[in-house]
């Protein structure tokens, strides 16, 4: 009887206990896609108890996993825009990992760029593009410049010492602020960043969100931001990729990454050298027009997952080395008495490094916090040879003149706290501090030594008035310590026809302060006079744009048709102004013309854009689109360009063929620059136009995977109508030796291969 007793009494403790046990036991699932075998990030999970007793919800995170306390057995669906839903059950306590189908259609991705939180970019009220891995592979982009070169409303321009810089929306690549994994790019020459020195190798995605960005990310983001999204996802095995490049003109690419994920820590290492042989239409000397360069460059990621937060650490190096070889000239020894030839060949040097640490997810059931801390530095060196082309000795050149290094740091600091009670409240807010701190150090800055600080609070408010009209309100303010900040405003509405078709509408107001280089720098080579001005006033800019989404979906087949249309009006535009030196008497020194940065006009930009993509069962993808972009200039003396806009085409055609049965994917990459006019005014004020003739770029690529896809091979065609130079006529010189009469854009008809073996 006793022993019974004592049985019944550990029975009924151990029931008492049972349940709370049970609750305690965290249940881990994984959600990865079946194909690829790579996370499903923010696929939304649903379980229900298989009584009925309970109902939960969450989303995967980054890396596909998401965590849930559960009691007992219960049905999990797990959906995802682009898959076939899941229906299974999963047991408390256990790690399960699901893998879902892809649909035939996958026409909306994840974006974070401008974000309260990692949002749909159906659901995100900013229109945003996105160009994923895929779309960067096909292309076989090396850099920045290749991707971009071929999309509608971006316009590329080729400087061979310099790089290569953009234009967005008919505003230039000062406006346009450039960030990679939400840390702003230093390092501007001539006010732009060499697009060029900004790798892809391992690049998951490139988010861009047209029109002013500046209550999110300050100055510099007039035109839009774009973000450059490098990889954050590994599986949990080893994993790796081996990737060579060659391209006929002499370019010779080779990087690797490697991957692994021993439980919550993840880390990825990559890196690479790129070389270029250099190259001129017509070789008839040492002295090429598309200069030869090598660049080197690594990155580690490591990044741990706590239950609701992740902490990643990130470190980005870059080496570059430009030479400019010299025109040969005919020399004498005398002292040995024979001739030979000699050349100043001029060495151009970048270092870029940048190192980031982030603390991202949600601190409760309603706060999301995005953290982090950055620091980038950037340096660039000049150096200038004397070469015997005999003897093939060089020796620096005794001018300091002719040399330079510059260094430039920058310390960003930056939070944001956002409301974020997923669909289940109509108000959400979002607020911030933005703090960048640079400085620059050189010779040729003024005082050796110069610094701007910027420190911003910023707030937005997002209220949905009924279920189909989302209306987000933000301002930023700012204590610059160079220049009265305004408070910058912003307004955004979007408005939910049907599920998959939306009307945008946004205002904005933006500031740019001058940079460092603009106010301090002087800057000289063999082709180059440029120099800063301390005088220079700040930028602000008004940008109206409205766009709209009409799509349709199927099992089989999907489309849309994009309209947008935009205003941007910018005061105080910078911009460089022809100069001349003066005599001791004032006089003009005719023969000493250099450039300086000047605030000389107000300038506006009118323009639409309609785009129509269609895919059918993930074979066929096509796109094709058309804008055309207005420029209007106002400049401070009262001259104009007469007219109210003068506006410029643009024609896009991508083509994409996915031949099933062999697993081969055709690409076709075609677009059409229009005639372009410029205005300039020179130093004793004479206004200038000069027109850039219009030109066809095409582009033919094949992928072909081998090994179950482990082997993957792109090769085809660029520049397939072999564009070199294009003709501009009317200028009156350019602010390099090479923009008398024509402009170089691409190196002609190349060849390409890409290999790459995943391991």
């Amino acid at each position: 009887m006793v022993k019974l007793r004592l049985t019944l009494f550990f029975l009924t403790v151990l029931c008492l206990l049972m349940p709370s046990s049970i609750e305690a036991q965290q249940t881990k699932l994984t959600v990865l896609d079946n194909e690829s075998r790579q996370p499903v990030s923010y696929a939304h999970v649903k379980m229900n108890a298989l009584d009925g007793s309970f109902q939960k919800q969450t989303i995967t995170n980054e890396q596909g996993n998401a965590r849930v306390s559960l009691k007992q057995r219960a049905q999990v669906t797990i959906s995802y825009v682009g898959y076939k839903t899941l229906y299974d059950t999963i047991a408390p306590g256990r790690e399960t990992t699901f893998y879902l189908q892809p649909s035939a259609l996958d026409m909306e991705e994840v974006v974070i760029t401008g974000q309260y939180t990692p949002e749909r970019t159906d659901n995100s009220i900013y229109k945003i593009k996105v160009l994923d891995s895929k779309k960067i592979k096909m292309k076989a982009a090396n850099n920045l410049r290749d991707m971009l070169s071929s999309e509608l409303n971006f316009k590329i321009s080729q400087d061979n010492i310099l790089g290569s810089s953009l234009s967005l929306q008919g505003v230039s690549g000062e406006n346009v602020k450039i960030l990679i994994d939400g840390v702003p790019v230093i390092g501007r020459m001539n006010g732009n960043l060499n697009l060029s020195q900004l790798n892809l190798n391992n690049v998951e995605r490139i988010e861009i969100v047209e029109g002013p960005m500046s209550v999110s990310y300050g100055t510099n983001a007039l035109a839009g931001a774009i973000n450059i999204i490098t990889k954050d996802h590994v599986t949990g095995n080893p994993e790796g990729t081996i990737n060579t490049y060659y391209e006929s003109v002499g370019r010779y690419n080779a990087d690797v990454s490697v991957a692994y994920s021993p439980q919550d820590d993840s880390y990825l290492f990559s890196g690479g050298r790129n070389f270029f042989d250099g190259y001129s239409v017509k070789d008839t000397s040492r002295n090429v027009q598309w200069k030869p360069k090598e660049q080197y460059f690594g990155d580690f990621k490591y990044k741990h997952e706590f239950d609701e937060l992740r902490f990643r650490l990130a470190s980005r190096v870059f080496r570059e080395t430009v030479l400019d070889k010299g025109i040969p000239v005919r020399a004498v020894n005398t002292e040995e008495g024979y001739y030979y030839y000699r050349a100043r060949d001029g060495y151009y040097k970048t270092w870029r490094a940048s190192q980031k640490a982030n603390l991202t997810g949600n601190i409760s059931s309603r706060n999301y916090v995005d953290l982090s801390v950055s620091y980038s530095y950037y340096r660039r060196n000049k150096e200038v040879y004397q070469k015997n082309l005999y003897t093939l000795e060089q020796n620096l050149v005794d001018n300091p003149d002719d040399h330079d290094t510059s260094t430039f740091h920058a310390w960003n600091f930056r939070g944001t706290m956002s409301r974020n009670k997923k669909d289940t409240t109509r108000f959400k807010y979002q607020i911030g501090y933005d703090i960048k701190m640079e400085s620059a150090r050189g010779s040729k800055i003024d005082e050796d030594d110069q610094s701007i600080n910027d420190y911003a609070l910023f707030a937005s408010l997002k209220y949905r008035f009924f279920d189909d009209l989302l209306v987000q309100a933000g301002s930023r303010f700012a204590y610059n310590t160079e220049y009265d900040a305004p408070i910058t405003p912003s307004l955004n509405i979007k408005y939910d026809i049907s599920e998959h078709s939306h009307l945008r509408a946004s205002y904005g107001q933006g500031f740019r302060a001058p940079s460092l280089k603009e106010l301090h720098l002087s800057f000289q080579d063999l082709n180059h006079d440029i120099r800063g001005n301390v005088n220079l006033e700040a930028e602000y800019s008004d940008n109206y744009k409205a766009s709209a989404v009409f799509s349709r979906k199927t099992d089989s087949y999907g489309f849309k048709v994009e309209p947008d249309f935009f205003y941007n009006s910018i005061e105080n535009r910078i911009g460089l102004i022809e100069q001349t030196e003066l005599n001791n008497s004032g006089g003009q020194v005719d023969t000493s013309l250099y450039y300086t940065y000047q605030n000389y006009d107000v300038y506006k930009t009118l323009g639409y854009r309609i785009r129509f993509h269609y895919e059918h069962e993930d074979i066929v993808d096509f796109t094709l689109g058309y804008s055309r972009i207005g420029r209007h200039n106002e400049f401070a003396n009262g001259l104009s360009n007469g007219e109210d806009f003068v506006f410029s085409p643009e024609l896009i055609l991508k083509m994409r063929y996915d031949f099933t049965p062999f697993g081969t994917q055709f690409n076709l990459d075609y677009k059409y620059t229009g005639e372009l006019e410029r205005y300039q005014i020179t130093f004793d004020d004479e206004y200038v136009k000069y027109t850039e003739a219009d030109y066809h770029m095409l582009d033919f690529s094949l992928n072909q995977g081998f090994f179950e896809n482990k082997l993957d091979v792109v090769t085809g065609v660029k520049n397939i109508f072999d564009v070199n130079n294009i003709r501009t006529t009317g200028t009156s010189g350019g602010v390099h030796s090479e923009s008398g009469g024509s402009r170089p854009v691409r190196w002609g008809r190349t060849f390409f291969m890409d290999v790459s073996y995943n391991f």
